[in-house]
């Protein structure tokens, strides 16, 4: 698995609406401000995040994208599989690449070790991605924010 481009502003644009909170809907430029990412970019990001019920969008004034569901519903792993494809590092070892792609057939995938080896990796992969949700990934980031604060 390679994390490209767009999944990482992907992940870091949900990031940020995760931690912010609240109903408010968060314009595209300061999206693009707060995230450091192109604007042009950050829109084609929104929009194939909204075609997959992540975000929504409001119009006028106050206007702009915000979370489609809870934070704590909303996995890594879900976006990543969105903007990335499968987790899995090779072919064989992909619960999804099969199914869209019948013809991929390793002459020897019944017995073989590497197979077995990259089912592990996706496995962990997974679990991790799974298993983090951007609820808790902005519960950590608040907390990082709180610890790293002086007081005079």
């Amino acid at each position: 698995m390679r994390l490209s481009t767009k999944g990482d502003y992907a992940t870091r644009i949900l990031m940020d609406l995760s931690t912010a909170g609240g109903s408010k809907a968060v314009s595209v430029a300061d999206l693009a401000v707060r995230t450091a990412i192109p604007a042009k970019y950050l829109e084609q990001i929104m929009l194939r995040l909204k075609s997959a019920g992540i975000v929504r969008s409001k119009r006028g004034v106050y206007g702009g994208y915000e979370l489609a569901r809870e934070a704590d519903s909303l996995t890594v792993g879900e976006v990543v599989r969105i903007m990335d494809g499968p987790l899995a590092p090779s072919l064989c070892a992909s619960r999804s690449a099969h199914k869209p792609c019948p013809a991929y057939r390793c002459p020897s995938e019944d017995g073989c070790v590497l197979r077995s080896l990259w089912l592990e990796v996706r496995d962990a992969i997974a679990s991790v991605l799974d298993g983090t949700t951007f609820a808790e990934l902005a519960r950590r980031q608040n907390q990082t924010q709180v610890r790293d604060m002086y007081y005079i």
